[in-house]
């Protein structure tokens, strides 16, 4: 069987240092596929720009001139809504790794998946975990709606399990100057500081918090990604004291995977490498299974199927399943903190944070009823 993929990815724009994780990421799955199954597979690669309409005309140009089967990739929730909701117009297969409850909501698609944890599930496991750690928390979120909507979820779980939200402010994203916000949280009663920030924005106030003096806090970080933190020094990224992450490479059993990834790509391993490989491996072995690449034949087998591969193996071997509902992959979500900055490993790639807790995926996603989804 001989299968085009298309891979659409940030190889410029706002989310450029992510781009190579999602091909890296991809090839090493691919390779995978073509050892153990009687496939071929293809990979275009595409830039997505970080931009919907650059995406978009990528997305058109590559089913329509270049003949991809499928396609994957995608990172922030803008993109993957765009040219999810193309391909699944056109009858394409589509797996993003958009966080954005709403692409498994409202704007939901027949031939749209998510490979990726929801906001919703990774605000609930920090929340959860804020409220264990200390009582009095003051919550920073980004001013949009992936931001709003983790600070709604946080601040429930925070108050549901126990401790207090003592104030908030919503902060412009991106952003270069936390200063107003970090003497808020100072000025207050409160002894944790939720970053509800996305990217490169959460080291960046990280880092002015330990710059302003502000050391002494508990930090939490919602959907945090480790490399995002690797442009730091160590003793700045040592003050994350807890975090929800979709993965991070010292998960038990995942060094054949890391040395890996870090042999074969630009980047050590994070999150985007282990959700494009398996994106891939889902999408490719559902093809083969369904021995077809229509849109309506790989629906048929991914809808309820659960992951029995090396995909489930890199994410610590917990319960993962395609959910039919909304399309979801629901995976575990990893608890984690920071390593004693003496601790972290740069050699022969990056290892700062270690997971403290392991949360079902089940335990946490809405339910199908709460999503509003209509499949």
């Amino acid at each position: 069987m001989e299968i085009t993929l298309g891979l659409f990815t940030p190889n410029s724009g706002a989310f450029a240092p992510w781009g190579p994780s999602l091909e890296t990421g991809t090839r090493l799955a691919i390779q995978d596929l073509e050892n153990e199954l009687d496939v071929s597979v293809g990979l275009e690669v595409y830039d997505t720009k970080t931009d919907p309409s650059g995406a978009l005309d990528a997305m058109k140009r590559a089913v329509t001139a270049d003949g991809i089967d499928f396609a994957q990739g995608g990172i922030n929730s803008s993109v993957c809504t765009k040219i999810g909701t193309w391909a699944s117009d056109n009858n394409v297969s589509y797996i993003g790794q958009g966080a954005s409850d709403s692409l498994r909501g409202e704007a939901c698609q027949p031939f749209m998946y998510m490979v990726y944890q929801t906001n919703h599930m990774m605000a609930t496991t920090i929340g959860r975990e804020m409220a264990d750690t200390t009582d009095n928390w003051y919550v920073l979120y980004a001013d949009y709606v992936w931001g709003h909507n983790a600070e709604q979820v946080v601040t429930s779980a925070v108050e549901e399990n126990g401790a207090t939200v003592v104030g908030k402010d919503a902060t412009p994203f991106p952003n270069d100057d936390y200063t107003q916000y970090i003497n808020n949280v100072a000025n207050s009663d409160a002894d944790g500081v939720a970053l509800l920030i996305p990217g490169p924005d959460a080291s960046r106030a990280v880092k002015q918090m330990r710059n302003q003096g502000l050391t002494d806090i508990t930090i939490g970080a919602q959907m945090l990604e480790d490399m995002v933190f690797w442009g730091l020094d160590h003793e700045a990224a040592a003050m994350v004291d807890i975090a929800s992450m979709g993965w991070v490479n010292t998960i038990d059993g995942v060094g054949d995977f890391n040395d890996r990834v870090a042999e074969a790509g630009e980047l050590d391993p994070f999150v985007r490498h282990a959700k494009s490989y398996t994106s891939a491996d889902q999408h490719v072995r559902a093809a083969v299974r369904a021995g077809s690449t229509r849109a309506e034949d790989i629906r048929e087998e991914l809808e309820g199927h659960e992951v029995q591969s090396a995909a489930k193996d890199i994410h610590g071997g917990g319960e993962m399943y395609w959910r039919a509902c909304d399309h979801e992959l629901v995976s575990p979500v990893f608890s984690a903190t920071a390593r004693e900055a003496s601790a972290m490993q740069d050699d022969p790639y990056k290892q700062w944070f270690d997971v403290t807790d392991t949360t079902p995926g089940d335990d946490v996603v809405r339910s199908c009823e709460e999503t509003g989804c209509t499949l």
